[in-house]
């Protein structure tokens, strides 16, 4: 029996505040799930988009948020056997191995609490067992939250999905958690010049930490921008424009820009739903290419050791990725500083 009353953080509407309330868990684990007791948990890109409707019309309110956090096991469910009680683990949106559990669900009073297989905005989680890692030796639970998406999509994108090599041309537009890793992965692959595209100028000085080469403001001037990327790269010859912002004129912009030979639109970011975008075909069939990725086909369980070592090789600091610290109580502060270009890198809510 799960006794358990605790803080959540639930959207009830679209484009609307979360609502910070008191839930308990269903009564029992099911079949592959397990109890956490959530440390840190990440604010992603994705949770924005979900909360202001980017795909349309939400079918599953009111439920909880979050796929990027650290925490410990407190229960196990029944045929559960890659994790144990007090095992550190970082949870990820990305499957892994173990069972691919039901969804659990939590009530409100009289009002059920829907949730996908792993949620991390509440001070304790039902996660699927495929949802789970353990967290690498020497990695605290405040470090750890990045191997749940950020860097594990951000390297993905780079080494599995485009194979970015040295000298190669990459422009990043966005340099928020996701793009900060894009950009941190192609240094390290010391591709050159990383160009990289924010409306925010001190997240932009933030990137330059990370591997950014070169960086420009951007607010709404097409012209102005094709002139300065003229500026550091000669017309048409630049090999990956990696857009993580789903701004339909900017994917627009971005196909025009890349080499016309080989160039490599990546898209990261997810567009509105109702918004429609027009690029001329002939270029794809003399070379150009368009390549979506979905969390830079991560495989948690190698990838979060593998990127550990890169970055421990590589010196990085991984406390130098998170710059801001909130109470779950204030996580709509959070959200609304991370729309409002006032957090440079990731912003985490502690739970406990």
């Amino acid at each position: 029996m799960l006794n358990l009353n605790f803080k959540a953080a639930v959207l009830f509407r679209q484009n609307s505040k979360l609502k910070i309330i008191n839930i308990r868990p269903q009564d029992y684990l099911d079949k592959g799930q397990i109890l956490i007791k959530i440390m840190y948990s990440g604010i992603c890109g994705s949770q924005i988009g979900e909360i202001s409707g980017v795909k349309g019309k939400d079918k599953f309110l009111p439920h909880l948020l979050g796929h990027e956090a650290t925490g410990i096991v407190k229960k196990i469910g029944p045929d559960v056997k890659n994790f144990k009680i007090s095992d550190k683990v970082i949870l990820h949106w990305k499957t892994s191995r173990g069972i691919n559990s039901k969804n659990p669900y939590y009530f409100y009073k009289k009002t059920k609490i829907n949730s996908g297989k792993v949620t991390t905005f509440s001070e304790y989680s039902i996660v699927s067992e495929n949802r789970l890692s353990k967290i690498p030796k020497g990695i605290n639970f405040k470090n750890g939250v990045i191997f749940g998406c950020a860097a594990t999509t951000g390297f993905g994108i780079v080494n599995r999905d485009v194979k970015i090599k040295k000298n190669e041309s990459a422009l990043v537009f966005g340099c928020g958690g996701v793009g900060l890793n894009i950009i941190q992965a192609a240094a390290i692959n010391k591709a050159y010049p990383i160009i990289v595209i924010d409306q925010f100028k001190k997240r932009l000085n933030f990137s330059k930490k990370h591997g950014a080469t070169h960086c420009i403001v951007f607010k709404k001037n097409f012209k102005e921008l094709e002139k300065k990327i003229n500026a550091i790269i000669v017309k048409n010859k630049l090999n990956y424009f990696i857009d993580t912002t789903g701004n339909t004129k900017i994917i627009e912009f971005g196909f025009k820009t890349i080499n016309a030979k080989n160039g490599k639109l990546v898209l990261v970011g997810v567009q509105k739903q109702k918004e429609k975008m027009s690029i001329n075909t002939l270029p794809l069939l003399l070379g150009k290419k368009i390549i979506g990725t979905y969390g830079g086909n991560c495989k948690p369980y190698v990838d979060i050791v593998k990127i550990n070592k890169l970055f421990k090789l590589n010196k990085i600091n991984l406390d130098s990725f998170y710059t801001k610290i909130y109470s779950l109580n204030k996580i709509n502060k959070a959200i609304s500083d991370m729309k409002n270009g006032k957090i440079q890198g990731r912003c985490l809510i502690k739970m406990h």
